[in-house]
């Protein structure tokens, strides 16, 4: 049997990639993933402070709806509660973060266990039970302004010079940042890059936490 003539074979012969070809693709690749990244993680970033602040601003609401019911806020304290900040052991200070009152057995939130998008107070899993830890921070003002004259620690933030309840107000919440550092003075401010330092905060004065930068 003849050969094909060449203008029929070529009909059944690939043409291969020369190496050269296959490093300009890989390059190519390589620019668009370099660019496609750190937009998408950008874009992820800013959904979740959007979530955070759209939790805390929930948060506040149902604190507003507990207290209009009822005489007081949320209390942070269960007795003999012996966990918690080191320092602060034997105050009853359980409740520094979301307290379960807010969902049972009325639902002011359907579940008291929300979690910031950006991680919990991870330092502090040891010391609170049922990874409470993970939930949004949160402060009873007046509670802890109580506490002052038996836990020193306390007196630079909730302490009269302080006047927390004038600054503050009743209450706080809020979330680490994307910097997932706590500083729990600063607001989260991304005018500076979408993962710059502070946390997102909402006090009952101030929709942004700023008046809690002071310590």
């Amino acid at each position: 049997m003849s050969r094909p003539p060449e203008s029929r074979r070529s009909k059944f012969e690939w043409h291969a990639f020369t190496l050269i070809e296959l490093l300009i693709v890989v390059a190519i690749i390589a620019i668009l993933a370099a660019i496609a990244v750190p937009n998408f993680l950008e874009a992820q970033t800013r959904a979740k402070a959007s979530r955070a602040r759209n939790d805390v601003r929930q948060i506040g609401v149902a604190l507003e709806s507990y207290r209009t019911d009822g005489t007081a806020y949320p209390t942070m304290l269960e007795p003999g509660f012996a966990g918690g900040v080191a320092p602060l052991a034997g105050s009853d200070l359980k409740w520094w973060y979301v307290p379960n009152s807010l969902s049972t057995p009325i639902a002011y939130l359907t579940n008291a266990d929300l979690r910031c998008p950006f991680g919990g107070d991870l330092p502090r899993q040891g010391d609170f039970p049922d990874a409470i830890w993970g939930r949004y921070s949160y402060e009873n003002v007046a509670e802890l302004a109580s506490k002052v004259s038996d836990f020193p620690l306390l007196d630079g933030k909730y302490g009269p010079s302080a006047d927390p309840l004038n600054r503050i107000g009743a209450w706080r919440v809020l979330c680490i940042g994307p910097d997932r550092a706590w500083n729990p003075m600063a607001p989260y401010d991304p005018t500076n890059g979408s993962v710059s330092g502070g946390n997102l905060l909402r006090s009952q004065r101030d929709p942004e936490g700023r008046g809690s930068e002071q310590w």
